[in-house]
């Protein structure tokens, strides 16, 4: 069984970080490497009388920066052009540097284990990636997956290895046009938000974040259909070997939190679970994800309206499961929807639990938290296991190191004691474990 942790305070930089853009074209021009966006749209905005108003063209740099000065069109009208970019083609890898005072205002701390248990093969996977961007106000974003595979390993080792890359990627779009949106709100522009009611920040993050965590897991579902069962990539020409008579049938669940500021943010698509450990002992657990089971009313209906059937407790006999990504065989039923619920942060939260189902299967939310907090109060550095050098989980702990982050020994016994208590339950499937410590406890 392999672990691994980490402790820090997301991505600082060695040296002083520049002040993070917050206007539009700052945003855009830090974005495109300095030199400016290359497609950006104008937007014409009447003031000082004037009805607000709004039209839309392709401009170049040149000819944007020109029609930026204000010009007047009469004593009481004024006409302005903000240039923006709704959907920019920046970067994958861009984000705003994070300054060090953001990076220790949220610091975090995790551990993880995974194994194959009884199983005679493994396909479950984690992502650990602790400061993987930074939200536009400069706060780290922390990201933590867990991904049960199905029919195969190749979908849930495409979530570990693209999942954060996607999500980095439409981030960074929903970021710019959340810049937009506040900019022209607050020139009262007709048909933002400000038009019907105040600008609400918080409210404006959360549509950003779930549009960008919607459409990154769609990404991944279209890129699960391109490989074979075998993993290779088959088209063109279509794989002929033995397995790819399956390949429609592999598939994943994927469970994303999200931490950022003083929110947590879950994806979720499948029967892995997220839950919130939250008060003192005694006090429920809050789940922040539910399972996409065939058994819950709201699947079987949704099933049922596309005409499919759910047999064995299992969707066509075969999947036992609703939501999942790839699994193409059984679309239309099968569907890659996250379910995603967003929550504030308060002082009374203990810990952040995310497991794929081979734990939940035997293991209840009260009893995990319990566990987790025993453990994070009292717990020292897990037992080494030999095999831990060559798991998933101990590459990410090696990575974090090198990135700044140290190993956490009560998140990681925390994780450890789950995932050994799972076995001694018999559980009959991969266990994956990550545990985040949301108090900071003293190490």
């Amino acid at each position: 069984m392999g672990s691994a942790g980490g402790n820090g305070s997301g991505n600082p930089t060695p040296t002083a970080a520049a002040p993070l853009p917050l206007s539009i074209m700052e945003f855009l021009h830090a974005a495109a490497g300095g030199g400016g966006p290359s497609w950006v749209r104008r937007v014409r905005i009447r003031t000082a009388g004037a009805e607000a108003s709004s039209s839309a063209s392709s401009s170049s740099p040149a000819a944007s920066s020109a029609g930026s000065t204000a010009q007047r069109l009469g004593d009481d009208e004024e006409e302005r052009w903000l240039e923006l970019t709704l959907a920019p083609p920046l970067p994958r890898a861009w984000s705003p540097r994070l300054s060090a005072a953001a990076a220790r205002a949220w610091p975090v701390a995790f551990g993880s284990v995974s194994t194959q248990g009884r199983l005679p093969y493994m396909e479950d996977t984690v992502s650990l990636r602790p400061g993987f961007h930074t939200w536009v106000d400069g706060s780290p974003m922390q990201f933590f997956a867990v991904f049960d595979g199905h029919g195969g390993t190749y979908v849930s080792e495409l979530c570990r290895d693209r999942m954060h890359e996607f999500l980095a990627d439409e981030l960074v779009r929903e970021a710019a046009s959340f810049l937009v949106r506040r900019e022209l709100a607050t020139a009262g522009v007709v048909g933002t938000s400000s038009s019907v009611g105040a600008w609400v920040e918080h409210h404006e993050e959360e549509h950003a974040w779930r549009a960008a965590l919607a459409r990154a897991f769609g990404r991944v579902d279209a890129m699960a259909a391109i490989p074979c069962a075998c993993g290779r990539i088959a088209r063109p020409p279509p794989c002929e070997c033995p397995r790819s008579v399956f390949t429609g049938y592999v598939g994943s669940t994927a469970v994303v939190a999200l931490l950022v500021h003083g929110t947590v943010v879950v994806a979720n698509c499948g029967d892995s679970r997220a839950v919130l450990c939250r008060g003192l002992t005694g006090v429920p657990p809050i789940p922040l994800s539910y399972d996409h089971k065939p058994n819950r009313p709201d699947e079987l209906v949704r099933i049922h309206a596309v005409g499919g059937q759910v047999m064995y407790k299992r969707v066509r006999g075969v999947l036992a499961m609703t939501r999942a990504l790839g699994d193409r065989k059984l679309r239309p039923e099968v569907i890659a929807e996250p379910e995603i619920t967003i929550t504030e942060r308060t002082a009374n939260d203990q810990c952040l639990i995310l497991a794929s189902d081979g734990m939940w299967d035997v293991i209840s939310n009260e009893t995990a938290c319990h566990v987790a907090r025993q453990c994070l109060d009292y717990g020292n550095s897990p037992p080494v296991d030999p095999r831990a050098a060559n798991s998933s989980t101990a590459a990410a702990a090696m990575a974090a190191a090198a990135r700044g982050h140290g190993a956490e020994p009560r998140c990681s016994r925390a994780a450890w004691v789950l995932g050994r208590l799972a076995l001694a339950r018999e559980t009959a499937d991969n266990i994956s474990v990550i545990v985040v410590d949301l108090r900071q406890r003293e190490r």
